[in-house]
């Protein structure tokens, strides 16, 4: 049987609904989310998952990904198209389960560098998922802000709005991904008041991190907060690792394995090299509460002043660490800190179901960034199509 003709954009235009799968691979590069959403033409206010799922990348990229930033061109080349494939293979399998064709696809890529304000890289080659999956493609997303001006993220903001935004109450959204960021939602009946976002400090990179070396690489995190649990945060480092420069810069903000990744945690053990595994767990606080405290912190000197929130919507890996969601309860107390499953929204896979709708955006015409967030000179495209 011959394979079906490949879709075309214009084709999409005429859709009452699409079929749109969301990519997404974060800092942690712990694994590919896939999201097979249903979109209504003309809605980007709703959004049907379909089905959602994290598969690894295949054995051995995940690490070359890791150091791609001291790659030459002719390796970053072949991991371009690699990790093309790999999503490809990733959206493919969700979809076969399903027995779907996709519409339309939207892939944020792997980040190997983002400077903020200057330049930015996602690998991920978008002909080859256009290629392997018979659709359009949209990648690329974060070039155009920066281009208008921009510093390139947070672009999850203006999805926050369309699906988070409350009619009654300001709303803060958080994202516990290997860097935190927070978006502060005015009440959906004051239009006129902007939206505040902007990345925090680290999420979930340099506990991540610490776990693999704690473990031997055996574990990839700390599992329920276990190990942050058994320990007590180092005052005295903490004071220092909050006094970064990074951290004191006012909004917009975008931070990134520059400033969190591996050799962030290298600096960290050189200085405070633990004895014991009484000394890891005191370290893997100390770093779980520089989560806390940079995004409380954060959310006290830049937000509540001008827009106070009445609850706080958590989405991320982050989530499913006990001991850092009730030290962030702690933290930000009386506001009530819960998980976006208890707003509809899968807090796994909240970023994949982004790049969908910026992808169903892009289809529609409609600017994808927040300029009063990512500094922009103004609203923007966001995102390159590939068609095959």
């Amino acid at each position: 049987m011959a394979a079906p003709a490949p879709r075309r954009w214009a084709e999409l235009l005429g859709l009452p609904a699409r079929i749109v799968v969301g990519l997404m691979s974060g800092t942690s590069m712990d694994g590919i989310d896939v999201a097979v959403c249903r979109i209504p033409a003309g809605r980007l206010d709703q959004v049907e998952l379909l089905a959602a799922a994290t598969l690894p990348w295949p054995q051995g990229l995940a690490q070359r990904l890791r150091t791609a930033h001291l790659a030459d061109p002719s390796e970053l080349a072949r991991l371009d198209f690699l990790a093309g494939a790999a999503l490809a293979d990733a959206a493919g399998a969700v979809l076969a389960g399903l027995g779907l064709r996709a519409d339309l696809v939207g892939s944020h890529g792997q980040t190997i560098a983002h400077e903020h304000g200057r330049t930015t890289l996602q690998l991920g080659e978008a002909t080859v998922l256009a290629e392997r999956l018979g659709c359009p493609v949209v990648a690329d997303f974060r070039r155009n802000d920066i281009a208008a001006g921009g510093c390139g993220a947070p672009l999850v903001p203006i999805v926050d709005r369309w699906l988070l935004a409350r009619p009654d109450r300001a709303v803060l959204a958080v994202n516990l991904g290997g860097i935190a960021n927070l978006t502060a939602l005015p009440p959906t009946d004051q239009p006129d008041r902007p939206v505040i976002g902007f990345d925090c400090g680290p999420g979930n990179m340099v506990i991540d991190e610490l776990a693999r070396r704690c473990t031997g690489g055996r574990a990839s995190c700390d599992r329920d907060g276990a190990f942050a649990a058994a320990g007590t945060p180092d005052q005295g480092l903490l004071a220092r690792l909050l006094a970064d420069p990074v951290l004191q810069a006012p909004p917009p903000r975008s931070l990134g394995r520059e400033q969190y990744g591996a050799e962030f945690v290298d600096r960290l053990l050189a200085d405070h090299p633990p004895k014991d595994a009484a000394g890891w767990c005191h370290l893997i606080a100390t770093a779980t509460e520089l989560t806390v405290q940079a995004l409380a912190g954060a959310y006290r000197e830049h937000v509540a002043p001008r827009l106070p929130v009445a609850e706080i919507v958590v989405a991320g890996g982050g989530v499913h660490n006990r001991e850092l969601m009730r030290r962030l309860a702690v933290a930000l107390a009386p506001v009530p800190v819960l998980a976006s499953d208890r707003r509809g929204l899968d807090p796994d896979h909240k970023e994949a179901i982004a790049f969908a709708l910026l992808a169903a955006a892009r289809l529609e015409g409609v600017p994808g960034n927040l300029p009063e967030v990512t500094g922009a000179r103004r609203p923007v495209l966001l995102g390159k199509v590939s068609e095959c």
